[in-house]
């Protein structure tokens, strides 16, 4: 089970599944996603029963960090981007 953020300069410790972020990457799925898309596909060392990971991001770090699954099925953190519509309406009520 997961304990603690998954940034590791976060000390944050998962206590409740409503606070923060939970992701769970079905490893077998992104491949076959990758595949179909025509992209290379890279074999996963995992087993077959440890094709699915569950990980989590603590409230402060979701607002600004997500998640991401490389092609070589490692899952790294890459900043949360606004979408633009969202930043215009931002800066609108900045003005």
């Amino acid at each position: 089970m997961l304990s603690k953020c998954l940034n590791s300069h976060c000390s944050a410790t998962f206590q409740y599944l409503g606070e923060g972020r939970l992701f769970r990457i079905d490893y077998t799925e992104a491949g076959k996603k990758r595949a179909m898309a025509g992209m290379q596909v890279v074999p996963s060392q995992r087993s077959k029963a440890k094709a699915m990971e569950h990980f989590w991001l603590c409230e402060r770090c979701a607002s600004k960090l997500t998640i991401e699954v490389t092609d070589a099925s490692e899952v790294r953190l890459v900043p949360y981007e606004i979408p633009p519509l969202e930043k215009s309406k931002l800066a609108a009520t900045a003005s």
